[in-house]
């Protein structure tokens, strides 16, 4: 596998396809090349500095500096592909839009006036919390797989929600999923996923041009 392809999420690199040379795109491509000289050094505490503390815990550490495979995370760290400024601004408690810094200044990077998006992994579960919020039923349906939509209706999902067995189950997923809205999404063509803590996972793929929650 290529280094690029298999670096932990936690490093919160964005590795794409042109390079900047914005002082603030030089700032985060100092910080990949430090943190590609302590990876090198297999220093663990050096690695750990350049990583959020909240998901330090998270990062496979004997794999990145292991003596099989750090040579090639230190070498693609050092020399990334693109160094992208991303940020997420909250319009609403629950409604994290991602934005990206452009050549004149921070542009949305989604549209935040799409109430039902599923245009990324991210909308797609800002979708999810606020359509059961509001129990839009048939938006609910929308971001379930094809293969489930098959043969399901909105008016079986009211029923889940409202009054079936796992009812209180549901809400509570949802509810643990709208704290986690903003956090990191590891994401590739196909298939995403939300790391919720705790072994819980939240996952996505795409289907055509949207996103679809296959569990949460």
């Amino acid at each position: 596998m290529r280094p690029e392809r298999a670096i932990p999420w936690a490093v919160l690199l964005a590795l794409v396809t042109v390079a900047c040379a914005s002082k603030r795109h030089r700032a985060l491509g100092d910080a990949s090349a430090n943190l590609a000289r302590e990876v090198r050094r297999a220093d663990r505490e050096g690695v750990g500095e350049y990583i959020a503390p909240s998901i330090r815990g998270r990062v496979d550490m004997d794999r990145l500096v292991g003596e099989s495979e750090r040579g090639a995370w230190a070498k693609a760290l050092a020399k990334p592909l693109e160094v992208r400024l991303e940020a997420t601004l909250f319009i609403g408690p629950d409604r994290p839009v991602e934005i990206t810094r452009g050549e004149e200044g921070w542009v949305f990077a989604e549209d935040p006036f799409v109430r039902w998006d599923q245009s990324s992994p991210r909308a797609a579960l800002r979708t999810l919390v606020r359509a059961s919020d509001e129990m839009r039923w048939d938006v609910l349906l929308e971001l379930a797989p094809l293969r489930y939509r098959m043969g399901l209706a909105a008016q079986d999902l009211r029923i889940a929600w409202t009054e079936g067995e796992h009812a209180e189950a549901l809400k509570a997923a949802r509810d643990r999923l709208r704290g986690h809205l903003a956090d990191p999404i590891r994401t590739d063509s196909h298939e995403a996923a939300l790391d919720l803590g705790g072994g819980e996972v939240v996952r996505l793929e795409r289907e055509g041009s949207r996103w679809v929650i296959v569990d949460f």
